[in-house]
């Protein structure tokens, strides 16, 4: 059903509109970010994601409101490709429609709504990109658990800072202004400035923080990879790995951390130049996505090696104590 069509049901809107549980979620989400322990840290990192995709749902559903029905595009397409002339305004909403197909797409992937509004000027490219990396960051928390833990509390904190600008730019189709219930109706610009209530939003310090993670992050990988030089024998100025080694998993992985060898001073320069991303949040996050992902693809060698080590240490311990 399009909104606005000849059987559109205001009521039901106005109840889908409804703004007071979102406050009681925003309520929520504060009371577990401020908790201060990873597993209430989760909790708010997926309630902000929750409250985050119920916004933009929202915003799309407000810009394709007044759009006109699927059928007079159609007749009026068939006219113009049939060699009848439509005014410039009439051509403009016929190219800009969003048909059926889209829609489905835009109701099944955050991805594609946020690509439509950065489309229709609601976000920006950079608020689309750190939102789309935020709702990975959730995936990764709740659906695989592979989030690093003392990363939570900060996604969380940048994540209160958008979501709260979204739940202040939003212009909803409708919402009741009065209710037959017994709880005062919440209108959206009641929300707005909840989520951050309190909280000391100041990318400066937010800047040192994830400076920090990234640090320690590129930290690890390059401890990794002098651990898998050292294994490999690599000859110090050919930076190549001894030639005979046995073609194993082992071997295989320990190569792959040896070749981002020359990658490091790059990583590790970039992590240090986040403590410099001081105009505004997104321009933090950007670069601190682009090195996350970046670090993502080479992690997973070395949690695994680390691992290793740790099976070869406890083997020579218990081999000391007689086990």
């Amino acid at each position: 059903m399009q909104p606005f069509a000849f059987d559109w049901d205001r009521s039901s809107v106005q109840q889908v509109e409804q703004w007071n549980w979102l406050a009681v979620e925003i309520n929520e989400i504060r009371r577990c970010s401020e908790a201060g322990d990873q597993a209430h840290d989760r909790l708010a990192l997926i309630l902000l994601d929750h409250l985050v995709e119920v916004i933009i749902g929202r915003e799309v559903n407000a810009q394709l409101a007044l759009q006109i029905a699927d059928s007079v595009i159609e007749e009026m397409r068939e006219f113009r490709d049939g060699g009848g002339e439509l005014s410039e305004e009439l051509s403009r909403l016929v190219d800009e429609h969003v048909g059926p197909v889209r829609r489905r797409a835009m109701d099944d992937r955050l991805h594609e709504k946020t690509k439509f509004l950065m489309q229709r000027n609601i976000l920006s490219a950079q608020e689309r990109e750190v939102l789309d990396r935020l709702h990975q960051y959730r995936n990764a928390a709740y659906h695989r658990d592979t989030l690093e833990p003392d990363l939570i509390a900060d996604l969380v904190l940048a994540y209160r800072v958008l979501a709260d600008e979204l739940v202040g730019r939003h212009k909803p189709i409708a919402w009741p202004m009065a209710s037959s219930g017994p709880d005062p109706v919440v209108t959206p610009q009641q929300l707005r400035g909840r989520l951050t209530e309190g909280v000391d939003v100041d990318v400066k310090a937010m800047a040192h923080r994830f400076h920090d993670h990234a640090v320690r992050r590129v930290q690890a990988v390059i401890a990794a990879v002098t651990t898998a030089q050292q294994l490999l024998g690599v000859d110090s100025s050919s930076g190549e790995p001894d030639p005979f080694l046995p073609d194993d998993d082992m071997a295989r992985m320990l190569i792959g951390l040896n070749r981002v060898s020359k990658e490091l001073p790059f990583w590790a320069k970039q992590a240090a130049g986040l403590k410099s991303k001081t105009s505004s949040l997104t321009g933090l996050m950007i670069p601190f996505i682009n090195l996350d992902r970046t670090l993502d693809r080479i992690e997973p060698s070395v949690r695994r090696l680390d691992m290793i080590l740790d099976y070869w240490e406890q083997q020579q311990i218990d081999e000391l104590r007689g086990k």
